[in-house]
């Protein structure tokens, strides 16, 4: 039988990730959506998205400001990238936590690998792997270049909450339930008379 603290029970059910099928807008409405927090692009060159052998990192994250990056933003904004992978790239014993962001082991329940984000398919590939957001991996472009090097998938608002529960987890150890996160973020959008793209049903106009 599963144990946790009693402080962590209720929250750690809820499953990391929505539906596959729940992550990006399709591509026929992406652009009605800026570029924003969440948002996959190819990665900009020249950029410092490189390993350490030198090769380019396969895609990037938008990660900082963590908001729509519309027209008040300027040329000379720089925007926090993070490095994404394939899943493939890791060992096949890491791949089925790393997927769900549980780890099961002598009845205890855990986070696991608390620095990833797990993603599926974007809808421009013609193939079906996935891919995992590493939050240790990230550096500083320039605005300019992200657009020059194009958004590959607009991330949908649900994502977008999973994506924000998972960062506070990485970054404060803070274990969030999808409902908090929902309700702070429908506060904050509901309330944002210039926010820009469609709004999520869960967050109308104040």
């Amino acid at each position: 039988m599963r144990s946790l603290s009693s402080s962590t029970t209720e929250v750690a059910g809820d499953s990391w990730y929505p539906a596959a099928d729940g992550y990006w807008v399709p591509e026929s409405e992406a652009g009605h959506y800026p570029l924003r927090y969440g948002d996959v692009c190819a990665t900009p060159n020249p950029s410092g998205c490189v390993t350490a052998d030198g090769k380019h990192w396969a895609r990037v994250m938008v990660l900082h400001p963590s908001c729509e990056l519309g027209a008040k933003s300027a040329d000379h904004t720089e925007v926090v990238v993070g490095r994404i992978n394939p899943v493939t790239s890791i060992s096949a014993r890491q791949r089925p936590p790393v997927r769900v962001g549980w780890s099961e082991a002598g009845g205890v329940l855990r986070v696991a690998h608390a620095n990833t984000f797990w993603m599926p398919p974007t809808p421009d590939q013609d193939d079906d792997v996935d891919w995992y957001l590493d939050f240790q991996r990230v550096v500083r472009v320039p605005l300019t270049q992200l657009r020059a090097a194009g958004r590959m998938a607009a991330m949908t608002h649900d994502a977008w909450l999973a994506l924000i529960r998972r960062e506070l987890y990485y970054r404060y150890r803070w274990l969030v339930s999808p409902a908090d996160v929902m309700a702070n973020e429908a506060a904050r959008i509901s309330g944002d008379r210039g926010f820009l793209g469609p709004r999520p049903s869960w967050a109308p106009p104040a």
